[in-house]
């Protein structure tokens, strides 16, 4: 009997969920509540604008059996990945399971499907600080961004400077805009491109992203890990204080390190087209943002780059406790295996939500999650499962926190991979930077032709850099 799927969400999690559930025997229908497929790259209506590129590489961020063109920039921006996705859902003929302007809710829809997969995504309510008194400018989230056209005359304060800030900032900045940058905490700023061993010039993970390397940080503890990491990015010229003494990060310091990936915002703020001033925003005054420093920000509009929380309102409020669901928790809003399973919710299973999710992990629990919904594999145990929960408490509950709930991409990727049977010969793959292609060389749904293609492509790019 072929089993059907719910799958909530036309993200990228949603379309490699469906395309997984057809490839595991099951019927799929995705519920997404806009017109439009693509999640937070829709074009329009997304939570990224046109001039907004990718922070990891088309050798990255893809799908292990569906490679960008050879044609393709190295960063693709939102158009380019709006229509990957496109391509993505016309080559594996997804668009019969899409129901689009179709919001869903668990008690009418769901209880018809024998499975659900999650797959909304955590960028869900942008938040934007309640502070007092009134602002008589442009006052808009990050989400609403689309350009710089309606800021040229204008001076505008972007609050936040992590990914979506520094971008925003530098994109503003270089139309001409008089932009100030607010900055609670310093960030390393890396570039997008890094020298590797060698010496060829390489999109940033392919650098960072080896086993190898993965393998040296484990082998230390989280303290000296993270020095290693502070002092290589110092030596990257990465600091933020070569900018503003202001923002000197100690190179030699054991907590984590918090990154920024953005090659043009250094130079505008050298060449003063970028203004800098450290602190939060503690009140609004009809021209200007007040700082807890005791700093004023004239300006005419504010833009505020202060994230998102994560919403799931198709869930219950049993469901939720079960997934210790805090919105507020923006490191770790819920507690699942690996990201995917809870041992209280059988027959469901969630992609792609948390923070700093990859294509490739993306992928691979879309995979995993229909073979164990499908009945193809065996379901991890209740005592993995419960481990697993611990395992995610305990990064909740890190202080300092670092930046991303799972900093060791390559180890998440390679567990899943495991438990579904797919995971390559890594001795054979041991200093290679890890791209997804690497999941499709054996096991179920293998593509090894294909896969080798690809890492000979990019091994003949290392080779020619």
């Amino acid at each position: 009997m072929v089993r059907s799927v719910a799958i909530i969400g036309g993200g990228p999690s949603g379309l490699a969920a469906a395309k997984a559930a057809l490839e595991s025997g099951m019927r799929p229908t995705v519920f997404e509540r806009t017109e439009e497929i693509g999640g937070l790259w829709r074009q329009g209506s997304g939570l990224a604008w046109p001039g907004m590129a990718t922070n990891l590489s088309r050798y990255s961020c893809c799908f292990s059996d569906f490679p960008w063109p050879d044609d393709a920039p190295d960063f693709p921006r939102q158009p380019e990945v709006f229509n990957y996705l496109h391509r993505y859902a016309d080559t594996f003929d997804l668009h019969p399971y899409l129901r689009l302007k179709c919001p869903i809710s668990r008690g009418d829809q769901v209880a018809r499907f024998d499975a659900v997969i999650v797959a909304s995504g955590i960028f869900a309510t942008p938040v934007v600080p309640a502070l007092p008194g009134s602002f008589g400018g442009l006052s808009g989230h990050s989400s609403d961004y689309r350009g710089p056209e309606g800021f040229l005359k204008r001076r505008v304060a972007v609050v936040g400077m992590a990914f979506s800030g520094a971008e925003i900032a530098a994109e503003l900045a270089s139309a001409g805009v008089p932009v100030t940058a607010v900055v609670s905490h310093p960030l390393w700023t890396l570039p997008r491109y890094r020298a590797h061993a060698d010496g060829a010039l390489l999109p940033w993970e392919l650098v960072a992203y080896t086993r190898s390397a993965q393998h040296a940080r484990s082998l230390l503890t989280p303290a000296e890990a993270n020095r290693m990491l502070n002092h290589s990015y110092h030596e990257l010229g990465a600091n933020p204080g070569l900018l503003d003494p202001r923002l000197w990060l100690d190179p030699h310091s054991p907590d984590p390190p918090h990154v920024v990936i953005s090659d043009r915002l250094p130079g505008l703020i050298r060449s003063g087209q970028v203004t800098v001033e450290p602190g939060r925003a503690l009140r609004l005054e009809r021209d200007h943002l007040v700082l807890d420093t005791g700093t004023e920000v004239p300006c005419d509009a504010i833009i505020w780059c202060t994230g998102y929380r994560p919403d799931l309102p198709l869930l219950s409020g049993s469901e939720l406790a079960a997934l210790a669901f805090d919105p507020h928790d923006l490191l770790q809003p819920l507690l699942l295996h690996k990201c995917t399973f809870h041992p209280d919710l059988p027959g469901m299973a969630f992609i792609g939500l948390y923070r700093g999710p990859f294509f490739g992990v993306i992928e691979l629990q879309a995979r995993w999650s229909c073979a164990v919904l499908s009945g193809q594999l065996a379901p991890p145990s209740q005592e993995q499962l419960r481990a697993g929960l611990e395992h995610e408490l305990a990064v909740r509950r890190l202080r300092p926190r670092p930046q991303f709930p799972h900093g060791d991409y390559v180890g998440l990727a390679d567990s899943i991979a495991s438990d579904l049977g797919v995971l390559p010969d890594i001795e054979a793959l041991w200093d290679q930077p890890v791209i997804p292609a690497h999941y499709r060389l054996r096991g179920p749904g293998s593509k090894p032709e294909l896969a080798r293609r690809e890492i000979t492509s990019l091994l003949r790019r290392i080779r020619s850099s």
